[in-house]
């Protein structure tokens, strides 16, 4: 083959990888999702099922809805790229057969909770001793060693229990008695679940060529839900119980400006009010009487008075179609995104033009076109290798012919180990342009495993999280809860890089740097002189990423968005809602982190590459395709089928009752997921309602399903009269999938999370001793590093001085002329 037309080499390449079933009459889809990147970015994967096949072939979308368990939408987006085989997990050869696949792979996803595990002898104990170098990934709902370890879970319970539910429909709950908690549209905490598991396991790759041995990680549902609400936690450690972003914590009331509002012709999300956007809001409304009141003058007083603005500026969208409003937004720089539908996203110009949307073509489905890869790589890019597999259709290839043998162009290589790192990225160094949420997030992964993370900051135009809440009630720079929550464990130096000699400093820096990133708009960097093309120069091997809202290229790439309008733009908003109802915007400051956690993986994939090839390359990560790729199936019933789906509030297509109940108390809601009829009984005999079980609506679940409203208000009457604690208990005591809707308060006196040994306490040199959400993962054999988040510019003199070798005279200088802070 010519040079010029050889497949270019992937990321993960040489990797091999075991995805295990979930072994539970509830879909639980983690895995599938993981192992679907480590495989769309070259890895080998094996895919496990059963005989009967996994549970994502069932749920479709079906073409014209006919049922073909080879053709489901779901199935043939989840495991693209994949080799399949099958397991009899009874059968007396299951272990012997397992153990051939085990025996030569990297690393192994293991989504099913322990008692599954030990009964199957798959447990990590057992793994870990029987093969030294793999790494085995627990991904169950609950920690594989806490005390709900044997709990049954759901996507439904992990965003209940996580507190994301709790803040969903964001700032627009007025009736909260008859609004219940809301989980996102989707699958939102099984995908999420599977990038967390991706991170987690690479790192452990990283770590394995430190010490030469693999390791045990724990990367459940919960904890990667709980990483959502960084914000918050980061709030109730530091303020003052009567500040305002504190009271977000106990309230589901509105207490400021949502991020969703109709318009003429639908809904829009525009963000006018923080203080840089007021300004040009004015502007936009056309400079209204109504802006100038003095309730309006400053961004506390917009807050106070949000129902006031919210009216007014109402009044103004509700004369203007949401074209005209994104138009007029964005040509002032005001982030604002239209509220798309499925099909509104499928044809939008933006993703034509990157061709996010991909067709891949399946020997029972035909032509089926999905979402694509959740970031571009330039060097060794994402691709579909093969389509999904038929079930069973690599039994043979894998357990007769190829056995242990692996087809990779170059095999995951048993490097020498490096004991004189403890952690797995020291000497690894980022120069980070990162701000707000998703990059920060990244970034702090990295510096909490040994990377010496650079912050690169400005005192003239700091980070709005750094003003974003306070401590004991008190804002400041250095001051801010939410930062601190987020930003720990990276040095910081303050530049103003609009100053030649500022940009001279970060070329200085970029060229001892092994990775670049930042999220300013498209182009930003190339302005300041910092693009990739120069810097690849000053240091060659470079990774770097760039994240924006809708990428670097495209007609709407110079837009701008912060992450709740981005994930409108996306779909997120108008598929999250209850039944019939309007979008919603999200808790837990969706999809910020979860984008942080994709920018982790793709970080860390780069990495991967550079250190077998030298190789670096750049990263050009959409905020809003990562949202649309975690929306497969909404994407697939109007790819397939033309249906362009709505909000269905916490229901599920499959399963009844699926959804959030009220409980005594005053705004106390519980969870509740059943998939079986046969936990359908156990339900009934645990709410004392024999006749509810007789009912001949609700025999099945396909009856269920059709008589969902009325089946939903029959158990919302039994539930408001139980204590939550009592009833949540006895669901779990007929192991049946049930957890208490947290507030964030709630949550951080759950014992459970309380010992996960995700929850922090670090002295930081002004807010003092307080608790920060770490790692939403545990590692066997990696000791995390927590440090306090820095102060704006504490490391200035620092890294010039001692890293890039400036003298005090310059550094004095250099202060003088406010090139540094």
């Amino acid at each position: 083959m010519p040079e010029e037309h050889a497949p270019r080499r992937q990321a993960l390449a040489g990797l091999r990888i075991i995805e295990l079933p979930s072994l539970d009459p509830i879909a639980y889809f983690a895995a599938a999702f993981g192992a679907k990147l480590f495989a769309d970015l070259g890895a080998t994967v094996i895919k496990v099922e059963p005989p009967e096949g996994a549970l994502e072939r069932g749920r479709g979308p079906f073409k014209d809805g006919i049922v073909n368990r080879e053709s489901g939408g779901l199935h043939l987006y989840l495991n693209t790229s994949k080799l399949g085989v099958t397991i009899d997990f009874d059968a007396a050869d299951a272990g012997e057969r397992l153990g051939n696949l085990l025996a030569p792979a990297d690393i192994v996803l293991n989504p099913n909770r322990a008692s599954v595990c030990d009964r199957l002898g798959i447990g990590y104990q057992s793994l870990v001793a029987r093969f030294p170098r793999l790494i085995v990934v627990s991904m169950g709902w609950f920690g594989i060693d806490s005390p709900y370890r044997d709990l049954r879970g759901a996507d439904l319970i992990a965003a209940a229990m996580s507190a994301v539910a709790y803040g969903t429909p964001f700032n627009q709950v007025t009736d909260p008695p008859n609004q219940p908690p809301l989980k996102p549209a989707g699958r939102q905490a099984d995908y999420l679940t599977g990038y967390t598991a991706v991170d987690a396991a690479l790192s452990a790759v990283f770590d394995r060529e430190r010490t030469g041995r693999g390791q045990h990680v724990d990367a459940n549902q919960l904890l990667a839900m709980v990483n959502m609400v960084r914000p918050e936690i980061g709030v109730h450690s530091h303020e003052a119980p009567d500040a305002p972003y504190y009271r977000r914590l106990t309230t589901r009331g509105k207490l400021a400006m949502p991020y969703v509002a109709p318009c003429r012709d639908g809904w829009i999300s525009f963000t006018g009010w923080p203080e840089r956007f007021w300004p040009r809001a004015k502007k936009v409304m056309g400079y209204p009487a109504w802006a100038e009141e003095e309730r309006f003058s400053t961004m506390g007083a917009r807050l106070v008075n949000a129902a006031a603005l919210e009216t007014a500026q109402g009044a103004w969208l509700a004369k203007h179609d949401k074209s005209e409003i994104f138009e007029l937004a964005q040509r002032e720089k005001i982030p604002c995104f239209p509220i798309n539908s499925p099909a509104e996203v499928v044809n939008n110009e933006q993703y034509r033009a990157r061709r996010f949307f991909v067709t891949c073509q399946s020997p029972e489905g035909g032509a089926v076109t999905m979402p694509g890869a959740p970031f571009i790589l330039s060097a060794t890019p994402w691709r579909i290798g093969r389509p999904a597999p038929r079930l069973g259709e690599h039994n043979r290839e894998i357990f007769e012919e190829r056995a242990a043998a692996t087809s990779d162009s170059y095999a995951s290589e048993r490097r020498a180990p490096s004991p004189g790192r403890r952690l797995p990225f020291e000497g690894l160094r980022v120069a980070d342009f990162g701000w707000i949420f998703a990059l920060p997030l990244a970034t702090t992964w990295l510096g909490v495993l040994g990377a010496d993370v650079i912050r690169i900051e400005s005192a003239r135009s700091p980070d709005l999280v750094r003003l974003l809440s306070g401590t004991d009630g008190v804002v400041g720079i250095n001051r801010s809860g939410m930062f601190n929550a987020i930003n720990y464990s990276k040095r910081s130096i303050a530049l103003d890089l609009t100053n030649p000699k500022a940009g001279e400093i970060a070329r200085r820096l970029v060229a001892m740097s092994d990775i670049v990133t930042e999220n300013f708009g498209a182009g930003t960097m190339a302005r300041f002189g910092l693009g990739y093309e120069s810097l690849a120069r000053l240091r060659p091997g470079l990774v770097m990423v760039s994240g924006t809202s809708l990428g670097q290229t495209g007609p709407l790439a110079n837009t701008i968005g912060y992450g709740p309008n981005n994930q409108a733009f996306a779909g997120m908003c108008h598929l999250t809602g209850y039944p019939g109802g309007t979008p919603s915007g999200l808790g837990g400051t969706w999809p910020d982190f979860a984008v942080g956690m994709v920018l982790v993986a793709a970080l860390q994939a780069a990495l991967y590459h550079q250190r077998r090839s030298g190789e670096g390359q750049y990263i050009d990560l959409s905020m809003g395709e990562v949202v649309t790729s975690m929306l497969p199936e909404a994407m697939l019933e109007y790819l397939m089928n033309g249906a362009d789906s709505g909000p269905i509030g916490n229901r599920d297509p499959h399963m009844a009752p699926h959804g959030v109940f009220p409980v005594k108390g005053a705004d106390e809601w519980i969870a509740i997921a059943i998939a079986t009829d046969a936990e359908f009984e156990a339900l009934c005999a645990v709410l004392g309602a024999p006749r509810m079980a007789a009912d001949p609506r609700y025999h099945t679940t396909a009856g269920r399903l059709r008589n969902v409203a009325a089946l939903e208000g029959e158990i919302a009457a039994l539930t408001r009269a139980r204590e939550r604690e009592e009833l949540v208990a006895a669901l779990r005591d007929r192991d049946l999938a049930a957890g208490p809707v947290y507030n964030t308060e709630a949550l951080l006196h759950d014992s459970a999370i309380a010992g996960s040994g995700m929850l922090m306490k670090v002295a930081h040199p002004v807010g003092g001793e307080r608790i920060v959400p770490g790692l939403p993962v545990r590692f066997a054999a990696i000791a995390p590093e927590y440090r306090p988040a820095p102060l704006l510019g504490e490391h200035t003199d620092e890294v010039l001085g001692g890293l890039l070798g400036y003298n005090p005279d310059e550094i004095a200088a250099l202060r003088t002329e406010g090139v540094i802070g």
